[in-house]
């Protein structure tokens, strides 16, 4: 009988307890039961049996990154045929200021409670989680990109999910799809039953699913702002041509203090008051004008839903 699991969102099974050599057996997803057959000459190390496509496999993990047979992963069951949200929840040391497994949500001491609780109202209750979060500040490490990579899905995902608006950071697998509309219980696991879901790939969530989840599809930018400032999420989302380059997301803000959108002579707005992670991370500002219209996207919308 397994004696332990997974609880990192995946572990290098080894060949012996020496991270710095390559010898990787094959890597377990989370959630994967292992049999603890002893400890390894590394402190902390277990020597383990695990059952990977079939075959049985004996290695070595770090102990850290395993918890107890029945550890408890969130889980889910769809109600009228809609799908749940899929979510792995907060994690203590998931912080502003470390880059950790960004899968999960924070979980940082201070983190500010849902807009609808701020005693001044919803849209001093967004404000108050932007300027907490305060992409801007590189100190902020969870969202620096570097290396080509870079974090919008991310940061729209700790606004949306602080704020009590869902929008996925991990979405259900095909597998688990089917498990949930025939009526079964599904166990939220990275790597098994949900997956990370970028920019492009939120797009079309956002068609597809995102009404069961109170977002609404609106045309001018007008409206979008308007809905900003009456204290609902707002968002822009844009797909690449290239579906293998990414594509963008990012929050549109309450007009606030001396952070304003811009707007014509007439008093239309043409740049909403935006808050962005990505090559260019910044708490209130503009990314370009109608970034989300360029050559490089097919298309693009603007969503807003209402929050907690």
């Amino acid at each position: 009988m397994p004696t332990h699991v997974v609880t990192a969102l995946h572990l290098n099974l080894r060949s012996d307890a020496d991270p710095a050599r390559k010898n990787v057996i094959a890597v377990l997803p989370q959630g994967a039961p292992v049999d603890k057959i002893g400890d390894s000459e590394l402190a902390g190390w277990f020597e383990v049996e695990t059952l990977v496509a079939g075959t049985t496999l004996r290695g070595h993990l770090n102990g850290k990154f395993l918890g107890a047979a029945g550890t408890a992963f969130p889980t889910a069951h769809a109600t009228g045929g809609r799908l749940p949200a899929a979510d792995l929840g907060p994690k203590a040391t998931e912080k502003r200021s470390v880059t950790g497994s960004r899968a999960y949500s924070i979980g940082e001491e201070g983190k500010p409670s849902k807009p609808s609780t701020h005693p001044a109202g919803k849209v001093a209750g967004i404000v108050r989680i932007v300027d907490w979060l305060d992409v801007g500040n590189l100190s902020h490490r969870r969202w620096v990109g570097g290396g080509g990579k870079t974090f919008c899905n991310i940061y729209v995902y700790d606004v949306c999910d602080t704020a009590g608006a869902y929008i996925p950071r991990v979405w259900w697998t095909s597998t688990a799809i089917v498990d949930l509309l025939a009526g079964r219980t599904v166990v939220a696991k990275y790597g098994d039953t949900v997956e990370e879901r970028r920019a492009n790939h939120i797009f079309n969530w956002l068609g597809e699913h995102g009404p069961d989840f109170g977002w609404k599809r609106v045309f001018d930018l007008d409206t979008l702002q308007s809905e900003a400032n009456a204290g609902r999420m707002a968002i822009i989302c844009a797909q690449r041509t290239n579906m293998e380059s990414p594509g963008h997301i990012q929050v549109i803000v309450p007009e606030n203090g001396a952070h304003m959108a811009k707007r014509s002579a007439a008093g239309r707005v043409t740049q909403p008051l935006q808050s962005n992670a990505g090559a260019s991370n910044f708490t209130y500002g503009f990314l370009g004008s109608n970034w989300w219209q360029g050559n490089q996207f097919k298309q693009f919308g603007f969503w807003t839903n209402d929050v907690a």
